[in-house]
């Protein structure tokens, strides 16, 4: 007489609550609580783009009422076109923030991480992307204002020092996160990775060709514009005749 295994009832009522409750549809509170504060992000990101952009502004018309004595033409170049670099880095910092922020929301209320690297490597660029923004709004100020600039903090010395630290934590952010998901950002596969343009968008949309955030490759340009300008004043130093004193 063959043998009929039972299970009991209650058991088999637990299970099928634990597999309704696992696949069931997502939290009510949480899905509300993830699309307000991705509201937020939406609308305090470019509100502080624009408070920054109405204060170099700002800054800008008053350093064309007091203008700064400028003795070289490269300098004057330099005064002109490095407050269009600091604002393309703040922009483009803030949206690192932007995106960075927005993912880390859901994975952290979805649960739905590829992988604890890749999230881990999300709060890090998030933490440079902030840094970038902070520094890069006050070496901007500082720059372009015409009595600020003066200060030993606004030497070129000093925004190559914070040019080479912000591109090495840039680096290794980018590395982090290459790391993690090296199957979407050297492949360019999006197989089973949610959120996938947007973890691309991180890297400017370009992973195949450009495998770093795009403030990665800016600062990288502006550290060959700094040894350019180094070599350049050195290059004058050392033409330069000596006078004879009667």
């Amino acid at each position: 007489m063959p043998i009929i295994d039972t299970v009991p009832a209650y058991l088999v009522s637990r299970a099928n609550d634990t597999m309704e409750a696992t696949v069931g549809p997502p939290d009510f509170s949480t899905s509300y609580t993830s699309t307000t504060l991705t509201s937020i992000i939406a609308c305090a990101i470019p509100m502080i783009a624009l408070m920054f952009l109405a204060g170099i502004s700002w800054v800008y018309h008053h350093s064309l009422q007091n203008p700064k004595a400028i003795n070289k033409a490269s300098g004057y170049q330099l005064q002109r076109f490095a407050p269009l670099f600091y604002i393309f880095i703040v922009l483009a910092s803030l949206a690192e923030v932007a995106i960075s922020s927005w993912l880390l929301l859901q994975w952290d209320y979805h649960h739905n991480y590829p992988n604890p690297r890749i999230r881990a490597g999300a709060r890090y660029l998030l933490f440079t992307a902030c840094w970038t923004t902070a520094t890069a709004s006050i070496f901007s100020f500082l720059f372009v204002h015409p009595r600020w600039s003066r200060y030993p903090i606004s030497s070129i010395g000093s925004q190559a020092l914070w040019v080479l630290v912000t591109w090495i934590i840039w680096i290794v952010g980018s590395g982090i996160v290459n790391a993690a998901l090296p199957s979407l950002l050297v492949k360019g596969s999006c197989m089973n990775i949610i959120y996938c343009d947007q973890v691309r968008s991180l890297f400017g949309k370009r992973p195949l060709i450009l495998q770093y955030p795009i403030d990665s490759v800016a600062l990288t340009l502006s550290m060959a514009v700094m040894i350019w300008r180094a070599w350049q004043s050195t290059r004058d130093v050392l033409h330069t005749p000596n006078t004879p004193v009667k």
